[in-house]
């Protein structure tokens, strides 16, 4: 029995063996070869090649194919590189070059149709092909023909139908068969010759299975195309367009397709009355996308479609307000035909008004409460109104989309339901309660510290006046600039936020000890309050910098009035809402908080939550 001499060294010999073999190896192509065919040069081209010939260390498993490392011929790199003199040679002595594949399956075919060039396709297609080549596919599995019409190169893919109009494509590896993406490019002319020649037909499972032409038309918007597919197979108008088992009118109706929607309107108006998988007739699909002028088109071609509701019972309008497109919803209601829908109940009892407050879109809100078509005193099954369903969400940590929406019915004066506050202290559980002080608690912490900062900076700055103190007799310690119309100002604004400030913290202080209730009024009275502090620290902060700067410098002091001023407004704008939108029922206040929480409105109302609605 023989032991080897070292056998660590042996068992570390027959790893690396054992890893050497499982190394691969890349393609290559002779230097000069290669060299001359990206260059061009057809003399030296000649002269690699039969140096080729002779040399096998460079020969490719083929034998007589020269391969690079993604496996591409010389033809391949001709062909990219746009050398017709060195493609012409080589499809007039090697012929068989045009049939070979690179590692992404590409032919020099499909890389000339790619590219667009009428030059290099015909002086491919005009070689000595073998059968089959030009129904080749590639790694996608794209014919040469695909290719030409995927990037939208016409003549190209004529030249390619006529050197065999009998040759019969598949699909590629997307479901997309030559004839969708003529039709999708908008190519009449190749849609007629396909519709009439077998290169543009599938079979019959591949037709339900695969993407249809009329989507590919309707996707390119071509309402050509859409006309000669009627005229030559109207059968493809009744396949479903995608997974969601929309018909040729949804998906229409979806892109906003106005010409493609009248079209099939007057030609397929059975389309408007059927749904898809998620229950959506096209008019819904419309009403969700926002496409008015389309929703208009189908109430003339097919006047009874306003009537049409989804599987929850819902109507356009429904399905208007849970989209969230406020100008739609807008338009809408400037539409006589749809006006007996707006005040219609879903399944659940839900109103247009109950859908948009639910979702959160307080434009939408806004838009239906200004209506006087619209009834605000409806209940939905539970006996909730608008305004009971926006209280709800602002019982717990509500975003800023649902206390706008809550606003948008409070200046409306939508009413509450007489049963609400019945209601909702038989189902407030302990957990609930105590997840409601909680909530108050951490609105009472929030004001109470901006209160103590601005209390603890008006402080301060009635001791360090603008323009210091005298030191010197008769005026000793008296304010410099005491004479000063706005030095009084400063004095007196500072001095206001100050006590304000101060009273908030005192309430909310005391306002903790207490119940929910009594942080509810604490803060009723502590929110006016902190705005009047905010608001007198802004001026107190706009006089003393005036004072400052005025009189060296007369426009640096107007532009810090003009600034001072842009902020009180922004300040009242925010503030006047918080303050009496939801502390008091009189319609006064209402009336005087509107225009702020418009403003608020515009700048902040805008839907945050589309893509929940997608489709």
């Amino acid at each position: 029995m023989s032991v080897p001499k070292n056998p660590g060294l042996a068992e570390e010999g027959e790893e690396e063996e054992e890893e050497e073999e499982s190394y691969g190896t890349a393609e290559s192509m002779d230097p000069e070869l290669y060299r001359a065919t990206i260059e061009g040069d057809i003399l030296e081209f000649i002269k690699a090649m039969e140096h080729g010939t002779l040399d096998r260390q460079y020969h490719s498993s083929a034998g007589c194919v020269h391969l690079g490392p993604q496996k591409n011929t010389v033809l391949h790199i001709a062909t990219s590189c746009g050398h017709y003199e060195i493609v012409k040679l080589l499809c007039k002595d090697l012929p068989f070059y045009v049939a070979e594949k690179n590692s992404k399956g590409d032919t020099p075919l499909h890389i000339a149709a790619r590219a667009g060039d009428l030059l290099f396709v015909t002086l491919l297609t005009s070689c000595d092909l073998r059968e089959g080549v030009l129904e080749l596919e590639n790694e996608e599995g794209n014919t040469a023909l695909h290719e030409a019409l995927g990037h939208r190169h016409e003549k190209v893919a004529r030249i390619l139908i006529d050197r065999n109009p009998n040759t019969s494509y598949s699909v590629n590896k997307e479901g997309k068969s030559v004839l969708y993406l003529a039709a999708e490019a908008g190519f009449v002319d190749l849609v007629k010759l396909l519709l009439d020649y077998p290169v543009g037909n599938c079979s019959v499972e591949g037709r339900f299975r695969n993407k249809s032409a009329v989507h590919a038309a309707l996707l390119g918007k071509n309402k050509n195309v859409l006309r000669i597919l009627w005229e030559k197979d109207q059968s493809s108008f009744h396949l479903r367009c995608d997974e969601v088992g929309r018909n040729s009118l949804h998906f229409s109706a979806s892109i906003g397709f106005l010409e493609g929607v009248n079209f099939l309107l007057s030609k397929f108006c059975a389309a408007a009355y059927q749904r898809d998988k998620r229950g959506l007739f096209p008019i819904h699909t419309a009403s969700s996308k926002g496409h008015v002028d389309i929703i208009q088109g189908m109430l003339q071609h097919c006047p009874d479609s306003r009537e049409l509701l989804t599987l929850q019972g819902q109507n356009v309008f429904h399905v208007a307000a849970k989209s969230g497109n406020d100008k739609a919803v807008s338009s809408m209601l400037k539409m006589p035909e749809l006006e007996k829908l707006l005040n219609e109940k879903d399944d659940d009892g839900n109103t247009p008004l109950h859908v948009a407050t639910i979702c959160g879109h307080p434009r939408i809100v806004s838009a239906l409460t200004l209506d006087e078509r619209v009834d605000l005193e409806l209940g939905n099954n539970d006996g909730f109104t608008a305004l009971d369903i926006a209280e709800e969400y602002m019982e717990i940590r509500a975003s800023f989309q649902k206390r706008l929406t809550w606003m948008a019915l409070r200046v409306a004066g939508a009413p509450r339901s007489p049963h609400t506050d019945f209601s909702k202290t038989d189902k407030t559980s302990s957990a609930g309660q105590n997840s409601e002080l909680e909530n108050y608690k951490d609105k009472v912490n929030v004001v109470l510290l901006v209160a103590t900062l601005v209390a603890a900076v008006t402080f301060t700055a009635g001791f360090t006046v603008p323009g210091g103190y005298n030191n010197s007799n008769p005026d000793l310690g008296m304010a410099t600039m005491l004479a000063k119309v706005k030095f009084q100002e400063f004095v007196i604004c500072d001095t206001v936020a100050m006590y304000s400030s101060i009273i908030v913290t005192v309430t909310l202080i005391w306002a903790q000890l207490g119940d929910t209730s009594s942080m509810h009024v604490a803060l009723k009275l502590a929110v006016p309050l902190l705005a009047i502090a905010l608001a007198m620290m802004s001026i107190a902060f706009m006089a003393g910098v005036y004072l400052v700067v005025s009189e060296l410098n007369n426009w640096l002091g107007n532009v810090i009035l003009v600034m001072g001023s842009n902020v009180l407004i922004v300040l009242a704008a925010l503030f006047m809402p918080l303050c009496f939108l939801g502390s008091s029922n009189c319609r006064i206040f209402r009336r005087l908080s509107c225009f702020p929480f418009l403003l608020l409105l515009y700048a902040f109302g805008s839907n945050t939550e589309r893509d929940e609605n997608e489709d």
